[in-house]
């Protein structure tokens, strides 16, 4: 008897077994399809068996009900529901997924190409329904109708995601798409979408509220306009292609529409401020070129009559809304006054029409939000605009214009309740609020008493804590949630002078690299607030990501992507033949740098000066894709500000001889560091040698006087050997950026495309300024400067 009950014991595990797996195989991978037929619907829920679920390391939920997968096995697009972990409000999308996108893991943020429902999200428990009659409907978890395709008569068969991310209705007789998200277009543009010329994007709110946005684009065969979105619309700007533009154009004249092309994966995007991006995605990675940043208007944009005075009466833009007062709420008994004050594009209403008529039109009408008056006589007997926004006021001045411009615009008077509001918070509730502090004083005195060491320690820690001013955007650690992810700082990666990098590993699985500044050092703190200031509010695809801090009373930490390749020292300053980088790697990592330098230089706002480029501030993905790091001694300057003052900063052997007098400080300091950056790189050699006391520099000098630049080539590599003459080139393209006369030196946008092939600079043929700055230099001009000290952080990071 005991072997039947064997069998069926065996028996009971395996049909166990497979039921397991099955249930699991549903749980994970359920729907890879790129398809699906009629009468078929799907519930926005997390528990969905019919749906795939994607999370962000964001937070952002993609639940997918068609998935197009790529070449690697991994999905390249989705169309489903989008939403976010912090609230309970969803989108019907299709998005493109970055890099490798599994169940197991977290994964990069997907980037938004389409949406049906901006300005009605749903919530969780949501329908869509593909009906029998070919409609495709989404409902809200109350029913109630959100969107819909329209095409119940349409002989619609089927539901597809096509290899471009263009979700399609599809004719299965006929086999031709009735319904495609492409005619459609959103804030995106992707490669071989037709973009109709009378057909615009939109700009949405902000990244998570895809509500329709301030902005509005158009094409011509010409050019890009870009708009304010208001009535009636409002241009902002103008693009005109050019052939610096990082893509081609195609025009279908028989349609009236266009297309663009790229080398590799990118969209375009009208950004939530107006700006036009070109995004580019490559290895997991994704590099920003901003099509729109020489066309921005030269003048800069403030609240207007903030230099006398009158700045309260504005409020700076939000994600909720466009700050002005709706007409229920308007009780204008005033206007504000500003003089050469006009429109983008001013449009008259009133013609030849007094000053007072036109103040007068604007207050008999609730949408009207200024008047805008323009005259050419002292009769100022004019032309009238009432404006139903204010997004667009600029300056204006009558040489350039000819002829005056007046702007009246619409301001709260406070009433007598609030006068008296006013009054009562000024006097009776300080007054009662000092009566109530009396008896309080004397427990109080008695706790600090008995306590005083104590509070008095607290005290100065939350001063520290307090003094410590981040962005909203980075996310902030406790400092037991770094201890865990470092294992109590187990594994070193660097030291330097403000501190030490460790490797961790965040609760989501991310690797990232810790910096861990010194406690007591006060240029630890500067360190840390200028990396958070800087790094902390860009994005490049050549600047390493800040991810988050920890600022606990004195505890600093930042927390970075991890770099596995390390720093650039680490190979090309070591003597090991299979570490050594080709000539084309080496050529790729100096180009990748000066685009960093660009963009820090020409295109933050405000501009960024590094202070210490060097090649143990150059990391290195796994692609040998350059990030430049450690922000820590990086100054912020105004666009219209051409020199700056400061104390020498920076590591010796390269610095600029400028830095070490401490004025006529410019950008140009970053492109003298970056030559000797680039020599290194060629000869694979240091250019300060503190065991023999010789440097680079000086022997470039003597090789270049005796024609033999090509004696430097780094011997190690037998590859850049075979390309001796084009690394020759490159050393004098560095011996340009190392001349003492710094406007002499190119810039970083010219090196770029110098780089690029698109210009040639002249070589140098006088030698006689290449010498080498020495350190005993440096401590002379402030011996007590610890930033001098070579920030060191080997290793990955």
């Amino acid at each position: 008897m005991a072997v039947p009950a064997v069998k069926y014991s065996l028996v009971f595990v395996v049909v166990l077994s497979v039921v397991f797996l099955n249930l699991y195989s549903n749980a994970t991978v359920i729907n890879q399809k790129s398809s699906a037929y009629l009468n078929t619907s799907w519930h926005n829920s997390n528990h969905s068996t019919a749906i795939n679920h994607y999370k962000s390391t964001d937070g952002t939920i993609v639940r997918t009900i068609l998935t197009r997968m790529g070449p690697n096995g991994y999905p390249n697009f989705g169309f489903g529901f989008l939403g976010n972990s912090t609230n309970e409000i969803f989108y019907l999308v299709t998005v493109r997924f970055l890099g490798r996108t599994s169940l197991q893991k977290h994964n990069r943020p997907p980037v938004i190409l389409w949406f049906a429902n901006g300005n009605s999200p749903v919530k969780e428990n949501a329908t869509l329904e593909f009906t029998v009659h070919g409609d495709l409907i989404l409902r809200n978890v109350d029913e109630h109708h959100v969107w819909s395709t329209n095409t119940s008569s349409c002989n619609v068969t089927r539901m597809t995601l096509d290899g471009n991310g263009s979700f399609n209705l599809v004719d299965g007789k006929m086999k031709r798409h009735i319904w495609k998200s492409f005619d459609y277009p959103k804030h995106t543009w992707v490669p071989n979408q037709p973009l109709h010329f009378h057909r615009h994007l939109t700009s949405t709110v902000s990244a998570s509220n895809l509500s329709t946005g301030m902005f509005l684009l158009n094409l011509s065969t010409e050019s890009i306009h870009i708009y304010f979105n208001m009535s009636p619309a409002q241009k902002f700007q103008t693009i005109t292609y050019g052939k610096n533009f990082p893509f081609g154009l195609v025009f279908h004249r028989y349609t009236n529409r266009m297309t663009y092309k790229t080398e590799g994966k990118s969209i375009i995007r009208l950004e939530t401020d107006g700006r036009l991006n070109i995004y580019f995605f490559a290895s997991g990675h994704s590099e920003i070129f901003d099509l729109s940043r020489d066309e921005h208007s030269d003048d800069n944009c403030s609240c207007p009559g903030a230099s006398i005075g009158h700045s309260s009466h504005f409020e700076e833009l939000k994600d909720a809304g466009n700050g002005f007062s709706s007409c229920q709420e308007m009780q204008p008994d005033n206007f504000l006054e500003l003089e050469n004050v006009t429109c983008f594009a001013f449009v008259p209403r009133l013609l030849n029409i007094d000053l007072e008529r036109c103040k007068r039109e604007c207050l008999q009408k609730c949408s009207c939000k200024a008047a805008l008056f323009q005259y050419e006589s002292k009769q100022k007997i004019g032309n009238c605009s009432l404006p139903t926004e204010n997004f667009c006021l600029k300056n204006s001045t009558k040489a350039i214009v000819r002829h005056n411009s007046l702007a009246f615009i619409k301001v709260h008077n406070p009433s007598q309740k609030k006068k008296l509001s006013l009054f009562l918070v000024l006097i009776i509730l300080p007054l009662s609020s000092f009566l109530a502090f009396i008896p309080g004083v004397c427990c109080f005195f008695l706790r600090w008493r008995k306590n005083r060491t104590a509070r008095g320690q607290t005290r100065g820690n939350s001063k520290e804590e307090s003094s410590v001013h981040v962005i909203n955007i980075l996310q902030k650690f406790s400092l037991k949630d770094l201890i865990s992810a470092t294992q109590e700082f187990q594994v070193r990666l660097g030291r330097g002078g403000f501190g030490s990098v460790f490797e961790g590993v965040l609760y989501n699985g991310t690797k990232v690299a810790v910096k861990r500044l010194g406690s007591e050092a006060n240029q630890g703190k500067k360190e840390f607030l200028s990396e958070v200031q800087t790094i902390g509010s860009i994005h490049h695809f050549n600047l390493v990501k800040l991810i988050g801090y920890c600022a606990e009373r004195s505890n600093r930490l930042l927390v970075y992507e991890f770099m596995c390749n390390g720093s650039l020292d680490k190979w090309i300053f070591q003597q090991n033949q299979a570490r050594s980088l080709t000539w084309e790697t080496r050529k790729k990592i100096i180009v990748q740098i000066a685009k960093g330098l660009e963009y820090l230089h020409d295109h933050c706002n405000p501009n960024i000066i590094h202070f210490d480029i060097k090649p143990q501030n150059i990391l290195l993905d796994e692609d040998f894709n350059v990030k430049i790091s450690d922000f820590g001694l990086a100054r912020l300057i105004d666009h219209d500000q051409t020199h700056v003052s400061t104390m020498p900063k920076g590591t010796p052997g390269y610095m600029a001889p400028e830095l070490i007098r401490g004025r006529n400080i410019t950008a140009k300091i970053d492109i003298y560091s970056f030559g000797v950056v680039i020599l290194e790189i060629i000869c694979g050699r240091k250019n300060s040698n503190s065991w023999h006391g010789d440097y680079l520099i000086d022997t470039v000098k003597i090789k270049a006087q005796e024609d033999q630049l090509s004696d430097l080539v780094d011997e190690q590599s037998e590859d850049i050997q075979r390309n001796n003459e084009h690394a020759v080139k490159m050393i004098q393209i560095a011996i340009l950026c190392l001349q003492k006369n710094l406007y002499r030196r190119p810039s970083a946008s010219i090196l770029v495309k110098v780089f690029e092939g698109l210009m040639n600079l002249e070589p140098v043929t006088d030698y006689s300024f290449l010498n080498s700055v020495h350190v005993e230099t440096h401590q002379e001009a402030n011996p007590g400067d610890t930033s001098i000290l070579a920030s060191v952080l080997s290793g990955p990071r």
